[in-house]
């Protein structure tokens, strides 16, 4: 047996005296490396000062700034010890000791030490040494997490291992394995223990955290054995009501109360409490994770094949979707649209919190929306999902779970990002596939202020959400409903109104209309809505229409008039007195050039100017012999143009149109006309000339 000299040993080196008399006892008396193992890991100062701070509760303070030395101390010793036995010891006080874990400081800490094993491991890899290789390092450090240690906590240890073998791949097939099948494992019954834990979120958190690093580093095998079944619901949890992590959005409430009004601006100081809780929440780790957490549900997700599973999954996001919608309206912001923050809020706010504020929510609708997208995926890959028994169910939960995130979607446009399009018209496909379904959930979303404009600005996004949603649902719904539900809650945005943060809800209410009016079922309504129509589309532009919409409104109206069932035979001469109220328009039409913050689409033109090329738009819609009465017109009318830039683009579509979107009998009435004099009616001017487009 070695002895020790007692002058040499300290209090805290006792602690490792076990196991050195452990390796000295294995260790042959022969071998020359007995007594260099032994006496290094005795007198090794490092070590010595690592296991002080870990044995004593308070030593290893997070608010301490040496903390980050200490961490980084025990991974250079961890990394260098050459006993077996001392890099299971230390690996086992890591893991419990309560200098580290005593303290409250959420997933940082369990970060950190996922860091000291990785850093660890990549150490050793680059440097193994003589006395200890790698590979009997490694199973000395994977016995350090022992039954004493929480099975979460092992997956800190085998998962800073795999992160750290990830690029460099030194270890053997079989080590890896091994190291891969006791993750699964450990995993496995961590997920299955926290499944039923409803309070403490933190051991959940760790698990679906060092999941997200670790996934992408495991093996196809391995992935094949995690348990998603009881993945999914834990990583849910985890990212839409953990407390580090949307929190049910709760953390929005509190932003109201320390918004003050100055200079009659609301303003919301980068010094409030509200604002410093929300940029420590954006910096926790499992919100730095939000994208990797996503994606783990999204692995998840692929694996499904119950439909409960499906349905619990979209219950708990609506869940999570319902609850940010009401923290959100309890929030003065929410009254504010954004077109005009700039009049109603604080400059320095717009340039400081506000933006911290939106990032956060664009980070819970981009995972919102990852998840749903791989939700979408899977759905339309399983016959059993896109059924007519589960998949219209499965569409109006995932369309209502949108519909609650759309005061953010909103922002960012209908068009934001293709991922979300994706998702809302599979969903819509998949709702339409069943009539019935689709009309009991456009009954329950339909606005409550049947007739009238609401007042809040966040019941006004709902109505926008809406009527987007009737566009698309409308040719498969029963005449019935459109009558009873659809135009009752349209006729208040059809009314012109001068409100220019009401431009977008005008358009899309007067795009339902349009494919009311196009709907093949809706024959009989359309025949009476098509004149109260007219009547609204001139009376709506230019001071709630857009260019581009009031163009293709009278375009269809035409194109109705000339070749809707019953509606020629009724009104023969229809199409000819839509175009007489244009032509009356038209003389009475502004010539100044139009907002562009009204008009973006119909840049440098004027009312007039757009009223003739909807004249001209519309001739490759009637039938041939209309046609031709209103060629010698809508010929007249380009000499009607003042601007000769304006007059040039009019023009130029006016020659598309009879070269390239009319049938052959219209094409022939068109030559025709053109010979017989109708060339002298087009106003040709120096620039036509030039460019060689002479009649």
């Amino acid at each position: 047996m070695w002895k020790i000299p007692h002058h040499s040993i300290s209090f805290n080196q006792l602690f490792v005296c076990p196991a050195a008399i452990l390796c000295a006892d294995k260790l042959s008396a022969n071998d020359p490396l007995c007594t260099a193992t032994y006496c290094t890991m005795v007198i090794d100062q490092r070590l010595d000062n690592i296991l002080r701070i870990l044995l004593h509760t308070g030593q290893a303070d997070p608010n301490c700034p040496e903390i980050s030395r200490v961490y980084a101390s025990a991974a250079t010793v961890l990394a260098t010890l050459t006993n077996p036995l001392n890099v299971s010891l230390l690996t086992t006080q890591i893991l419990v000791s309560p200098a580290i874990w005593h303290y409250q400081d959420g997933m940082l800490t369990a970060l950190r030490i996922f860091g000291v094993f990785q850093s660890a491991t990549l150490g050793k890899i680059e440097s193994p040494g003589l006395v200890l290789g790698v590979e009997d390092w490694l199973n000395s450090l994977v016995k350090g997490a022992n039954q004493n240690v929480p099975r979460w906590k092992h997956l800190l240890l085998l998962g800073a291992v795999l992160c750290a073998n990830q690029d460099t791949s030194h270890l053997s097939l079989l080590t890896r394995k091994s190291v891969e099948a006791a993750f699964c494992r450990a995993a496995n019954l961590s997920l299955l223990a926290n499944s039923d834990n409803v309070s403490d979120d933190f051991e959940s958190d760790v698990v679906n955290v060092v999941l997200a690093h670790t996934m992408q580093n495991l093996s196809h095998k391995a992935k094949s054995q995690i348990n998603y079944d009881a993945l999914l619901p834990t990583v849910v949890k985890s990212i839409y009501f953990s407390r580090d992590g949307f929190q049910s959005g709760y953390f929005l409430p509190i932003i109201d109360h320390d918004m003050v009004v100055t200079n009659c601006k609301l303003a919301w100081p980068c010094k409030s409490n509200s604002f410093l809780q929300l940029q420590e929440r954006s910096a926790r780790p499992l919100f730095i994770s939000m994208s990797g957490l996503a994606m783990l549900a999204g692995s998840a997700i692929q694996q499904m094949n119950d439909a409960s599973a499906v349905y619990g999954l979209l219950d708990r996001i609506q869940r999570f979707s319902d609850s940010l919608v009401s923290q959100w309206k309890s929030n003065r912001l929410s009254a504010i649209p954004m077109s005009e923050e700039a009049q109603l809020i604080d400059e320095k706010s717009l340039k400081t919190t506000i933006p911290v504020l939106w990032q956060i929510l664009k980070t819970v609708l981009f995972t919102t929306t990852h998840i749903l997208q791989e939700l979408t995926i899977r759905v339309c890959q399983t016959p059993q999902f896109c059924g007519r028994e589960n998949g219209p169910v499965i569409a109006s939960k995932i369309l209502q779970t949108l519909r609650g995130h759309y005061f953010v979607t909103s922002r960012m446009g209908n068009r934001a990002f293709a991922a979300y399009n994706f998702i809302q018209y599979a969903a819509i496909d998949l709702l339409t596939s069943c009539p019935d379904y689709a009309e009991k959930f456009i009954a329950s979303i339909v606005p409550t202020h049947v007739g009238q404009i609401p007042i809040l600005f966040s019941d006004r996004v709902h109505d926008l959400y809406y009527l987007n949603l009737c566009e698309q649902v409308v040719p498969v719904l029963s005449p019935k409903i459109i009558a009873d539900i659809i135009l009752p809650s349209l006729s208040a945005y059809l009314v012109a109104d001068h409100e220019e943060i009401l431009h977008s809800h005008f358009e899309a209410a007067h795009s339902v209309v349009l494919a009311i009016l196009t709907s093949v079922g809706c024959t009989e309504i359309s025949r009476t809505l098509i004149c109260f129509y007219v009547d609204s589309v001139f009376k709506a532009f230019p001071s709630s229409l857009s260019a581009r919409q009031f163009r293709l409104a009278f375009r269809i109206l035409v194109t109705e008039a000339s070749y809707l069932r019953e509606i020629p035979t009724l009104h023969p001469y229809l199409a000819d007195v839509l175009l007489e109220v244009l032509c009356t328009k038209i003389s009475l039409a502004a010539t100044s050039v139009l907002s562009k913050r009204v008009d973006e689409c119909a840049v440098g033109l004027s009312e007039k100017d757009v009223c003739i090329l909807a004249v001209i738009d519309s001739l490759a819609c009637m039938r041939a012999r209309v046609m031709l009465r209103w060629l010698d017109t809508a010929a007249k009318l380009l000499n009607e143009v003042q601007d000769v830039g304006n007059r040039r683009r009019i023009t130029g579509r006016f020659w598309e149109v009879l070269s390239s979107e009319l049938d052959i009998a219209k094409a022939e009435v068109v030559v025709r006309w053109w010979g017989d004099g109708g060339r002298w009616l087009v106003f040709v001017d120096e620039c036509y000339v030039e460019s060689g487009l002479n009649p």
